[in-house]
């Protein structure tokens, strides 16, 4: 029978593990078997078992997955909850071997909201989230059904991510330019230009980073030959939905900054 979002210990058996593409999932499980295939992390797991009874047993990383997927409930928040703890202390491999368990939730969550963006992009997002949730669960406070709960959360974030994205998306640089410039030019050249104009004088007053313009023309205005949109945001090692909030956000703080400096009318 399938596993739901919410169940409480069967974290892995989703197929996720098994996609092996070049999608960022895929990317994932090639890294998770270059991890368990180093010789490395056995020391680190050794070192895991030794802090937290619940790992004894786990003599490599690949005996992890088993560990939490054939115990019980409350045995697998024991061990969930070490691997939170230990990231906690700065145990990225710790942090990453909950992702892995938890990597097929992440991909159903993008499953459940088709339609309202590319496949990668949903994945993209959910990860980034199953990221956030896991750098920041409550341990102390939510001790119990935690695979569960990081679901949850990571689906609470995806849908508030997905939501913004309605009324975030930057459009056109045309529409970009007229949306910022309250007053026209009176020799008004191409909107790339004022939009290059605009974003440059934004950066001298310290409205936005140099970053967030070169992300805005990258996207919208891409030099010729060079993809925009989606690709610019992987140039810049974001996600699509990531870098169209970010560019959003940008141009709202740039517009708030041009109504700000136009004198009021007499």
């Amino acid at each position: 029978m399938p596993t739901t979002l919410a169940s409480g210990h069967d974290v892995t058996r989703t197929g996720a593990r098994r996609r092996t593409d070049a999608s960022l999932v895929g990317r994932l499980n090639a890294e998770w078997s270059r991890l368990c295939a180093d010789p490395y992390t056995e020391s680190a797991v050794a070192r895991w078992a030794v802090r937290h009874p619940e790992l004894t047993g786990c003599l490599t990383l690949g005996d992890v997955e088993p560990a939490v997927s054939g115990a019980g409930g409350e045995q697998a928040d024991r061990i969930l909850l070490a691997l939170l703890r230990l990231a906690r202390t700065g145990d990225s491999l710790a942090g990453r071997t909950v992702l892995q368990l938890m990597l097929g939730k992440a991909v159903r969550i993008a499953m459940t909201r088709a339609g309202r963006d590319t496949r990668p992009s949903l994945e993209h997002t959910a990860v980034a989230a199953l990221w956030t949730t896991i750098a920041t669960y409550p341990i102390e406070r939510r001790p119990a059904k935690v695979a569960a709960n990081i679901a949850m959360e990571t689906l609470r974030a995806v849908t508030t991510e997905l939501t913004h994205q309605l009324s975030e998306t930057p459009t056109s640089p045309d529409v970009l330019a007229a949306d910022l410039l309250p007053v026209a030019p009176s020799a008004r050249t191409t909107a790339d230009h004022e939009l290059l104009d605009l974003l440059t004088w934004a950066v001298d007053e310290g409205t936005i980073t140099a970053g967030d313009a070169t992300l805005i023309l990258d996207i919208y205005t891409p030099a010729p030959g060079t993809e925009g949109g989606a690709a610019a945001a992987e140039r810049h090692g974001l996600s699509w939905p990531a870098a169209r909030q970010r560019a959003s956000r940008a141009v709202r703080k740039v517009a708030a900054q041009v109504r700000a400096d136009v004198p009021a009318a007499a």
